[in-house]
């Protein structure tokens, strides 16, 4: 169909991400968001389809969680079979248990940047279907193209949706049933 909106592209969704804060960085036909230290979002777009995959280096996270257990599993056996429940060996266990909270943490915080892109890529699309299938239109796009044409972007027309808005929730309503 010719008036079928353009699904947003991956370049658009990496312009609108870094508009909003988020350090993107393009990566082969896919976007990493960069968290901290070795942790990032793969996100990429198959068949106008959004994916995103949170990893800590080179694991996925679903994969660096197994590590994680695995690793704590043996050190706890290590340090009970060797050493018995000295004190230390109970310090290592409430550090190790310590570690896969702040690993819950990742998951948390993982998740919410997620939903932030989600968002995103949903407001992406709902712009894209407004604009009649031209291709996404970008609020800082827009917003920079204002102040390039000199417009006052802060001014408000006091016609505004906003004031009529207003003025329907301030009208006094009629007090019929529904």
């Amino acid at each position: 169909m010719p008036n079928e909106p353009v699904p947003p592209t991956l370049d658009d969704l990496r312009r609108e991400l870094g508009a909003v804060g988020m350090v993107v960085a393009p990566f082969g036909n896919e976007i990493h968001i960069r968290r901290s230290t070795l942790e990032f979002i793969t996100v990429r777009v198959d068949e106008g389809v959004l994916h995103c995959e949170p990893r800590i280096g080179l694991l996925s996270m679903s994969r660096s969680t197994w590590v994680l257990l695995a690793i704590e599993f043996i050190l706890l056996f290590a340090v009970n079979h060797r050493h018995g429940s000295k004190a230390w060996a109970l310090g290592s266990v409430f550090a190790g248990l310590l570690a896969f909270g702040v690993h819950a943490l990742r998951y948390t915080l993982a998740d919410i940047t997620i939903s932030r892109v989600q968002a995103i890529w949903l407001d992406l699309r709902a712009r894209n279907r407004v604009s009649g299938g031209t291709g996404p239109v970008s609020v800082s796009a827009t917003t920079t193209r204002a102040l390039a044409e000199g417009s006052s972007v802060g001014r408000r027309d006091p016609e505004s949706r906003g004031d009529r808005l207003r003025a329907e929730v301030d009208a006094p309503r009629s007090k019929t049933p529904l």
